[in-house]
């Protein structure tokens, strides 16, 4: 009678199951998550998504093919399939799985599984793909989706991209196709994208799609704008060998309501599972005093003005003649330095991989490193990545015979044809080519370079410079032992050389340009992060900071292109704005300087005006309030996990780019919970007073100075003065 009852119990439940799943109609299949209600819709006859959504469906109406598959042939062409190409689509459905089959592709026996699982523990729909094949996967995309175009400027895509980017306009991004040789903007995951979702913010609910893969595997996440609305691009990478390949389920589509950081919170909930090998800052062990410490990075070049100047060496060569510029940078912010050079290389400016000795001799570092410790101060030095550097385009620098004697080119990434084209990275500074992380001469070459670096006392090294979120480029090549396709043996790779390094080289710090990637964070922990990148078509938001602030510290980056990309002559109080950015987002500030100690908008401009320059007093007035909290809060502002700021109207301001006028407040905010307690930072950017009006503000207390006496806001309103902060408890 027992084992009755559990038969007649197992059927109850699949009854209900099934019916939570949705009522089939027609030509579709459906599931349903029944605690959201958020329902997915497929055609029968195509495997196509059709509907995703509540009471309204949040994709266009032109239906997108189910997906994409891209296969290298022996001569390294492509090969693309899609789920259009196929003869057959044979469809069903069980509980909360539908699964879809293709066969009948032309001119090839391609069998293809494509599978869809309503998970109700996480609220999203789960996607598993099976591609039986005897042929070479370079990509597999699925599912693919477009989502409507919006028109509220406080609607768009939230994009994982160098720290995170809102764009309202998809026409003004710019979608750049994967290829090699490869470049560093692609919207790539490890790479400029650091976080593998993607999602659309709207008011009718947001649409998101997203990687929750321990394994890291490498993905493209981006969009791009089509006739029928935004495509979002979604491309796993296997880097699988040859022949048959199944997925996990770790590709998941789902739906969420609220801004940004909604969509953020389904991410991060999967990454608190997830994030082995992760280490808070406060439990970090490996972690040297100075990362502790209220630090600015101060910027420069030794040699030269900018990235293609010709290289004299200038006023700040010496190493010890940029002294009284820090000490005075110091004196007037209260904080130590951290002095990050560049040019430095002995060989030729952005030559990697050999950059030592440095230029002048390994005494006249030592000496300026050591004369920095006396004053509580560090040095840093910029390196250039994973990169061969034929000749240098800058100084007398050629490496070319040194290349042939000791046939190098078995070293190097190659095209998908075996071919070995020239690298296009930086290509006004050198010539060169792409080094393959595989192989043990790049490991050996870049660990003994960062052993000459650390033994001349130098703290940080940004060894990953030109490889943005430290991710190394792609390979092709069919004889350095991994996959001929790019794959997460890239990344695994590099982590393998960046461990050596840190293991060999005690207290060194690793860094990268743009944040560090996630899977690359617990070996580059602090990194050159350029925010204003963003406004390259959209407005950045600290969606980094929102996910990771208690894992890894970053600083605010040279801001290279960053006058090119703002128009810095309508806009002047942009770098006061990057400023209190930063500072919101926990990262270390910067200061970029030329030789007479003057501060520049961005490294590598060109105009070097009198009247082209920051308001140096309004930038350093601010750099040290901002210093005085980072002193009085690390708990907060380096050690906490930031929480949804609180709501506020303020006035705006518009920041002019190369892509039209940003709307952006003239108070920016953060929110970080440490040990049970919470503080809400407002940052008053401005030259003059600002107001900001929240009802969440009425009945608590507020103050303008860390240890200055607290008011109560009674009204709702608070008034900053101008370059100011205000803590709300």
């Amino acid at each position: 009678m027992k084992r009755i009852s559990i038969t007649l119990l197992r059927f109850a439940l699949c009854i209900l199951c099934v019916a939570a799943c949705a009522p089939d109609k027609g030509n579709e299949l459906s599931l349903t998550i029944k605690k959201s209600g958020c329902r997915i819709t497929m055609d029968r006859t195509t495997g196509s998504v059709v509907y995703l959504g509540r009471e309204e469906n949040l994709l266009a109406n032109d239906a997108e093919t189910l997906f994409r598959i891209r296969f290298r042939n022996p001569d390294g062409t492509p090969q693309d399939y899609s789920a259009a190409d196929a003869a057959t689509c044979k469809a069903s459905k069980r509980g909360k799985r539908l699964t879809f089959t293709y066969t009948g592709f032309p001119n090839s026996d391609l069998r293809v599984t494509l599978s869809v699982k309503a998970d109700k523990k996480d609220g999203l729909f789960r996607f598993s793909m099976k591609v039986k094949t005897d042929e070479q996967i370079e990509w597999m995309e699925y599912p693919c989706i477009t989502v409507r175009e919006t028109s509220s400027e406080d609607e768009g895509i939230l994009w994982p991209y160098n720290e995170g980017a809102f764009i309202s306009d998809a026409s003004k991004h710019g979608y750049i196709e994967p290829e090699y040789p490869s470049q560093g903007n692609y919207g790539m995951y490890p790479g400029m994208v650091l976080t593998p979702f993607i999602a659309q913010v709207t008011h009718r609910g947001g649409v998101y799609l997203g990687a929750h893969d321990p394994a890291h595997n490498t993905r493209q996440v981006d969009f791009r704008k089509t006739e029928a609305g935004i495509h979002l691009q979604f491309r796993l990478y296997p880097g699988a060998e040859r022949g048959t390949y199944a997925s996990g389920e770790e590709t998941v589509l789902g739906m969420f309501e609220g801004g940004w950081r909604n969509a953020a919170d389904i991410y991060r909930r999967y990454f608190d599972k997830h994030h082995k090998g992760f280490v808070r800052i406060e439990k970090n062990k490996k972690l040297p005093e100075w990362y502790f410490e209220p630090y600015i990075v101060l910027t420069y070049c030794v040699r030269g003005h900018h990235d293609m100047d010709e290289m004299s060496p200038n006023k700040l060569f010496p190493y010890g003649n940029a002294m009284p510029i820090i000490e005075d940078i110091s004196r007037q912010t209260g904080a130590p330095v951290l002095a990050l050079l560049m040019h430095w290389e002995g060989t030729a400016p952005w030559a990697p991989p050999y950059v030592w000795p440095p230029y002048g001799g390994e005494d006249a570092l030592k000496e300026f490193v050591d004369r920095m410790h006396e004053i509580g101060g560090e040095v840093g030095v910029y390196c250039s990545g994973m990169g061969w550097t034929q000749k240098s385009n800058l100084v007398e620098y050629d490496k070319t015979q040194d290349f042939t004697d000791r046939h190098l080119e078995q070293y190097m990434c190659l095209a998908p044809d075996g071919s070995l084209p020239p690298s296009r990275i930086c290509t006004g500074q050198r010539s060169g080519y792409d080094l393959c992380p595989s192989t043990d001469f790049t490991r050996n070459t870049l660990a003994e370079e960062m052993r000459k670096i650390r033994a001349a006392g130098v703290a940080y090294v940004q060894m990953m410079d030109q490889n943005h979120g430290g991710t190394p480029y792609m390979c092709y090549s069919r004889s350095h032992g991994h996959p001929a396709v790019p794959g997460k043996w890239e990344s695994e790779a590099a982590n393998e050389l960046y461990a050596q390094v840190l293991r060999e080289n005690p207290g060194l710090v690793l860094g990268c340009e743009s944040a560090a990637a996630e899977p690359f964070i617990p070996q580059l922990m602090f990194s050159d992060n350029r925010c204003g990148l963003n406004f390259n078509g959209g407005q950045p938001v600290p969606l980094y900071a929102y996910i990771y602030h208690e894992y890894v510290t970053n600083f605010m980056g040279n801001n290279v292109c960053g006058d090119y990309i703002v128009n810095c002559r309508q806009t002047p109080d942009i770098f006061q704005y990057r400023l209190a950015y930063s500072f919101l987002a926990g990262d270390f500030l910067t200061v970029v300087i030329n030789d007479e100690g003057e501060i520049l908008w961005a490294w590598g401009q060109r105009d070097f005006s009198p009247d082209y320059r920051p308001d140096r007093e309004a930038a350093l007035s601010l750099i040290k309030t901002l210093t005085e909290w980072r002193k009085a809060c690390p708990e907060y502002l380096q050690l906490g996990r930031a929480q949804h700021p609180l709501p506020f109207e303020c006035a705006t301001s518009q920041i002019f780019t190369n892509a039209g006028a940003v709307k952006v407040p003239d108070v920016l905010s953060s929110s970080y919970s440490h040990e049970g307690r919470t503080i809400h930072l407002l940052v008053n950017w401005k030259n003059s007073e600002a107001t900001v009006r929240s009802s969440e503000f009425a009945g608590r207390e507020y103050a303008f100075h860390p240890d200055g006496e607290r008011n109560r806001c009674t009204d709702g309103s608070i008034v900053l003065p101008p370059l100011s902060v205000v803590a709300v408890y």
